[in-house]
């Protein structure tokens, strides 16, 4: 059994102040504790009887198991996803005046830049970020009234959540707080919110006073951003603090892409990539200074497993990296800077001797352990992720909620039957995943609203370990073919251990070879020849997976918020997509046939009848989430999949296509990955250790 996560219990580490803090600043700079009893109390009320119908066990995994969510909980989380919803549309319509015009997409880019530096500051300060755990204390920590977030740090805080590997490694290594604090707390973040206008409710004094004197930020942040609005950030090489535009005429300001600053003290010209640099040398001091303590990003917990990985797997793993020796002096980050370069190429070369030997064998590509770890030092705080692209592409996702009807509350009044089967189907698709280790299943609408929901429930998510054998994560960067190829298995393994459609949206089922008749349809083939089975009440024997009526046939189409753009797609990609619409267009003539010579059975009929004005998902490259990720607003995150992607695509730089880090490129998060240990074997074979002697460094 892996051992328990690090302990951070005794962190001297002063939390940072803002982003990117030298964490030679000094001490912890938290505000004495306040008085919220004046604070909101109201708590989210979900429909009565919204709950009765749901099943009270389920069979995951040969065994009978209780509800992980409920359908209330779906309720008050489409509350959420309806204010967010609401918030990106007033951002976007914005009518007053401004004194650099911005185009909607842009405005919003800048304003999640802004939102994640907020969220950074109520994540550090007022619920507790490194170095303030003797002062938190242990066990759970329950998110007082005056406590609640604003929308706009709610909403990043929820994104966060929706990548659970990587919120919950950084929320070990550097946010205890949020570690305490644990589950989302839906019903209580839902009832500071009105369910009919999805406006939150006028926060109270000692609300606002609090948020402010923790954050120093305005607790309503600015749907505008003007050239006066400015944020302190230190230069990486002098630790002194600049005061920077968030936004400037030459597109050079903090939340756009072109940043680069040249520090008032000491000249020195720093980017976002330098910030990131900065970030992972403090890391490497740590390291250095207490290695059984401090570990690198991205190895505290097993990204495959999701679990914390086994502790002298980090350790060394960490080491192997760095190169750490005993008796070698530690620099701190500035001399590291100069040692070693301001660039993220350079970090990665020296890590690649620690990872390949001395000779740093250049012939080899980068192992993809050490880009996963590199991976999180792209962009400065404490965040191994950009949060604010991650929530760019979840608003895809949210905006098919609305399109639904799923964040009009007023429909859950009478409509109890649909959130149910939500939570029904994903309790199946659990079950699924459980029968498909190591295969990536994708996800209908309705179990992926049920499946974030579950996330946001991380205490209870966690426990899957238990039940399937790991924690899945949620990966919202892959290729459409990587989605479409997948959907298409689990669509077919579904009919398989459930014996109905997995979708009948009208985005037609993979090949079933072994069916009875050999066409791609047997899926849905019958015995025989009679007229149209649709003349008479469809037969369906899973009444609790699927619904035969317009509105919820459109709840299972297939979710492909997880896609990413490929704008520069290059000729793989193109051949792919085009080959994906001669297989689509394949599968329509052929059940079409079926049902002409009325061998189609009733949901093959109605499959036929949906497809007709139906979109199919996964036609890449098509554009998903980001509108506008090469404009001069907002960070961004590297696209590309085939390796043709722009230079400085990116704020952290080109595609690396595997061969560097700078702008990782998200190609590699399709393939397979390892753990911390893993990588050790991988690293210690490459320079020239056998396999025992990595089973005795492990076991140390």
């Amino acid at each position: 059994m892996a051992a328990p996560p690090p302990s951070y219990t005794k962190a001297s580490v002063a939390a940072p102040a803002y982003t990117a803090t030298p964490s030679s600043a000094g001490g912890s700079d938290a505000l004495p504790g306040y008085n919220d009893s004046n604070g909101p109390s109201s708590i989210f009320v979900p429909s009565q009887g919204i709950d009765e119908k749901l099943p009270n066990h389920f069979k995951i995994n040969n065994q009978y198991v209780t509800p992980r969510l409920f359908p209330s909980e779906l309720q008050a989380h489409l509350v959420l996803l309806g204010a967010f919803y609401r918030l990106r549309e007033e951002v976007r319509t914005f009518k007053g005046k401004a004194d650099i015009a911005m185009e909607p997409d842009d405005r919003w880019a800048v304003y999640l830049q802004r939102a994640v530096y907020r969220f950074e500051q109520w994540a550090a300060r007022m619920i507790g970020g490194e170095g303030q755990e003797e002062v938190l204390g242990e066990g759970p920590k329950v998110l007082a009234p005056n406590e609640v977030p604003p929308l706009d740090v709610l909403m990043v805080w929820h994104t966060y959540m929706l990548n659970p590997r990587t919120y919950y490694e950084d929320c070990l290594r550097k946010l205890p707080g949020l570690l305490r604090i644990g589950s989302l707390p839906l019903m209580q973040l839902a009832g500071s919110i009105d369910s009919e206008t999805l406006l939150p409710h006028p926060p109270s004094e000692s609300r606002v006073a609090a948020f402010a004197a923790f954050t120093g930020q305005p607790f309503d942040c600015p749907l505008n951003t003007t050239s006066e609005e400015t944020v302190p950030v230190y230069c990486p090489s002098c630790s002194e603090s600049n005061v920077i535009p968030w936004i400037t005429y030459k597109g050079d300001g903090f939340a756009q892409r072109d940043f680069g600053c040249s520090c008032n003290n000491c000249r020195f010209m720093f980017t976002r990539e330098t910030l990131g640099v900065r970030k992972f040398y403090e890391d490497m001091e740590k390291c250095a200074a207490n290695p059984d303590r401090f570990y690198l990003a991205n190895t505290v917990v097993d990204y495959h497993a999701g679990v914390p990985a086994d502790a002298q797997a980090s350790h060394t793993l960490t080491v192997t990296v760095l190169s750490l020796r005993e008796g070698r002096p530690t620099l701190p980050p500035p001399q590291l800077g100069k040692q070693l370069g301001w660039t993220m190429k350079s970090v990665e070369n020296f890590c690649r001797v620690g990872m390949l030997g001395k000779k740093n064998q250049t012939w080899v590509t980068t192992p993809r352990p050490l880009n996963v770890i590199l991976s999180a030092y792209r962009q400065p705080g404490p965040f191994s992720l950009d949060l604010a692209s991650a929530v760019l592409r979840q608003m895809n996702f949210i905006e098919k909620m609305v399109n639904l009807g799923f964040t009009e509350q007023a429909r859950w009044e009478e409509d109890h039957d649909s959130l149910t089967r939500c939570v029904v189907r994903y309790h199946h698709f659990l079950d699924l995943m459980s029968s498909t280790q190591g295969s990536f299943v994708v996800p209908t609408l309705d179990i992926d609203l049920a499946w974030h929901t579950h996330q946001l429930l991380c205490n209870s998510y966690r426990k899957l370990t238990d039940l399937i054998g790991i924690v899945p994560d949620h990966d919202d960067k892959v290729s459409q073919g990587a989605l479409s190829d997948a959907y298409d298995k689990t669509a077919e393994a579904w009919k398989i251990r459930f014996g109905v459609p997995y979708s009948i949206c009208g985005c037609l089922p993979p090949d079933n070879p072994s069916g009875p008749s050999g066409s791609s349809f047997s899926l849905f083939s019958k015995k025989g020849k009679s007229k149209s089975s649709l003349e008479k009440p469809i037969e369906n024997a899973r009444t609790d997976l699927l619904s035969p009526s317009d509105e919820a046939a459109e709840q299972t189409h297939p979710s492909d918020h997880h896609a990413v753009a490929i704008i520069n797609p290059g000729e793989p990609n193109a051949a792919e997509a085009q080959l994906r619409r001669r297989e689509l267009a394949k599968r329509a003539k052929e059940l079409r046939k079926s049902v002409e010579k009325g061998k189609s059975d009733q949901w093959g009929e109605v499959m036929h009848k949906r497809a007709v004005d139906h979109t199919p998902s996964f036609l890449c490259p098509v554009q998903y989430g980001v509108r506008s990720p090469f404009s001069k607003f907002g960070q961004g995150d590297c696209t590309t999949f085939s390796g043709n992607g722009l230079i400085n695509a990116s704020a952290a730089g080109e595609c690396c296509k595997g061969n560097g880090i700078n702008g990782l490129c998200g190609a590699q998060f399709d393939q397979p990955r390892g753990g911390p240990e893993e990588s050790v074997k991988y690293s210690m074979i490459m320079v020239g250790n056998s396999l025992d002697s990595v089973k005795v460094v492990l076991k140390r």
